[in-house]
């Protein structure tokens, strides 16, 4: 059991290892009539963004459009949260006591993914531009790069 428990462990650290390597961003798009657009942020340019949706579509929207974005690293989050429940998991393996096992499992692990979860989003990168206007993306262009699929 204790066995099982230490691979289930080892292959949640490599899978929050690996997430880390390559890193891609998820963009909202706010525009002027107030809808949010959410996707990953695949490119900037002088006159607007490139982002791929949901479904590996790719959508171009124009600086004029734009009011606001929020950029947030993809992929950080999720890993932390089961990394925190897995934790508490693997401590409720090595109690001798059952009640003790039991409450571990049933309090320890929600506590462990709400803290790995906040820890996540505590530590995650982000970064926020308001009131833009399109006369603005010339100047961001190449701060908003960093955060592309293109290099």
């Amino acid at each position: 059991m204790r066995f099982i428990l230490t691979v289930i462990f080892c292959v949640t650290i490599g899978y929050a290892g690996y997430s880390q390597q390559r890193a891609h961003y998820r963009i909202k798009v706010e525009d002027r009539g107030g809808k949010m657009t959410r996707g990953d942020f695949y490119a900037a340019s002088d006159d607007g963004l490139t982002l791929i949706r949901n479904r590996k579509d790719t959508l171009k929207l124009s600086a004029d459009s734009i009011v606001a974005l929020h950029i947030q690293r993809k992929g950080f989050v999720a890993p932390l949260a089961i990394a925190g429940g897995v934790a508490f998991f693997v401590f409720a393996a090595k109690s001798d006591k059952i009640a003790e096992s039991l409450v571990l499992i049933v309090a320890g692990v929600p506590a462990g993914i709400a803290a790995g979860t906040f820890l996540g989003n505590a530590i995650s990168t982000k970064k926020k531009y308001k009131a833009l206007e399109a006369k603005d993306f010339p100047m961001i262009k190449d701060n908003l790069k960093q955060f592309t699929v293109l290099k």
